[in-house]
């Protein structure tokens, strides 16, 4: 008889966790070999964005055959419900076994368990084959970020610091990185979180109006105003305010802006007491506000202002590892609204996913999917059903890295002589209007150097003829 005894490899443990939160469900796949961080702070594998759970809370060891838990040390406790194979866990976990594990004890773990941890619970069950848990990062709720790539949770990191002053950020990227989603997630960590949110987009209201909007007006400030009227900054009195698209800001409100920030208080057009005001304020652009200051376009004490803190957000290219998460989560959402089955992702998609340049970053990736989902028709995404923008339109419409610096003197195209291009639509001016919105992809500002007029005239020019605004993120 040999010597060698051959066994069995152990069973690959095929588990996840499912996490009941206040108000979103969550599945966390577990990989045999690796350790789940849960705590507070977004650096942790599994964030639970809770005030009663520890920045470090507790620590999940998975191996091939079980898994284990350890209490960190935590303020609140962590406490592990004994349910068993067949035991449903649900938000009411009187039944069954409560263990209040002591700081740095270790316990054993098996399918049905679940841990409280405040009003979190995490239930451990075993991979369903229909579960969509098989994504490489943590997929959050819907108004959650995913976070694969270590830079970007660097960033949500210093944000959730930044979160717990009111000290005022500045949020940077190109259109579509999710510089609102990195807003809101500050808004929801910091001590505002159950006051107004406030967004407001700086490049889609004209000055006027946009003042009148900000700050307010009284009876008889300009024709038209038959009452005062409370602006939004007196409204969102103790929130947080979002200006997006602060960079398209004009110079004269700027200034009013800045008294804000450094005072405390509106005055309302047509007023002469100012009254106070507890904003926080979240600013993002696109724009490099550095160079803008130079070129005297913005205001370097108000730069200087909302700068406390800047948070520059990386184009979905350098995210490489996000990629699947996101086009996974944004399918899985799409189907769930629509009412349809989910595909799966087929031979060949993930591939061309990842080659592409992503110029509009995050809300291309999401527009890509939902409309491969419309246009699948069987269980399984394939790569025809994936429809990138062609080559031949990236070299007409560049992405905003491309876009020429307007701190030159040059100009591009002169209405007296249009370019080919721009009179596609004909020799009106409202056909060159719209050409020259959708080649600088619905940037007023470089719309109006390529028709060389400025910015306010081409405003009028839109709303002359009507046309839509250009939604900018």
């Amino acid at each position: 008889m040999s010597g060698v005894i051959t066994q069995r490899p152990p069973p690959r443990a095929q588990c996840e966790l499912l996490v009941y939160r206040r108000d979103e469900l969550q599945l966390v796949p577990l990989t045999p070999g690796s350790i789940v961080e849960i705590g507070r702070v977004v650096t942790n594998t599994l964030q639970l964005d809770d005030p009663l759970v520890s920045r470090h809370h507790a620590r999940l060891y998975v191996e091939a055959d079980q898994v284990e838990v350890e209490d960190l040390g935590s303020a609140n406790g962590t406490t592990l419900v004994r349910g068993g194979e067949n035991h449903r866990v649900t938000e009411d976990t009187q039944s069954g076994t409560h263990e209040r594990l002591g700081p740095h004890e270790r316990a054993v773990m098996r399918p049905g368990d679940a841990l409280r941890i405040s009003s979190n619970i995490l239930v451990l069950q075993r991979k369903r084959k229909s579960s969509p848990s098989d994504l490489r990062g943590i997929s959050p709720g819907a108004t959650g970020p995913i976070m694969a790539d270590p830079e970007m949770r660097r960033i949500y990191e210093l944000g959730a610091r930044a979160a717990s002053s009111d000290i005022p950020v500045l949020i940077l990227g190109e259109t579509g990185v999710g510089k609102e989603v990195m807003a809101e997630t500050i808004h929801r960590r910091s001590r505002r979180a159950k006051r107004p949110f406030l967004k407001l987009n700086c490049a889609a209201l004209t000055e006027s109006l946009l003042e009148s909007e900000l700050f307010g007006h009284e009876r008889g400030a300009f024709t038209g105003a038959q009452s005062a009227k409370v602006g939004l900054l007196e409204s969102n009195d103790t929130g947080t305010v979002f200006l997006d698209e602060i960079g398209e800001l004009p110079l004269g409100t700027q200034a009013k802006l800045l008294r804000v920030l450094e005072e405390g208080s509106v005055i309302r057009v047509g007023a002469t007491k100012p009254k106070k005001v507890d904003v926080r304020f979240v600013t993002a652009t696109n724009r490099e506000l550095g160079k803008e200051v130079r070129a005297h376009r913005f205001r370097g004490d108000l730069y200087y202002r909302i700068s406390g803190v800047v948070l520059q957000i990386p184009p979905l290219r350098k995210r490489m590892d996000e990629i699947e998460p996101l086009a996974r989560h944004f399918l899985r959402e799409f189907c769930a609204r629509t009412g349809q089955g989910e595909p799966r992702f087929g031979p060949g998609v993930l591939e061309l996913l990842r080659k592409h340049d992503w110029p509009g970053n995050v809300r291309e990736l999401r527009n890509v999917v939902q409309r491969s989902a419309l246009i699948c028709t069987e269980g399984t995404l394939a790569p025809e059903h994936i429809l990138l923008e062609t080559s031949s339109f990236d070299s007409i419409v560049p992405s905003e890295r491309e876009l020429p610096d307007f701190d030159d003197d040059e100009v591009v195209t002169k209405v007296t002589n249009p370019d080919p291009t721009l009179g596609a639509l004909g020799g009106d001016e409202r056909g060159r209007i719209l050409n020259a919105l959708e080649l600088c992809g619905g940037n007023q500002t470089r719309a109006a150097k390529l028709l060389n007029m400025s910015r306010r005239t081409l405003i009028n020019r839109v709303e002359k003829f009507n046309l839509p605004r250009p939604k900018k993120g």
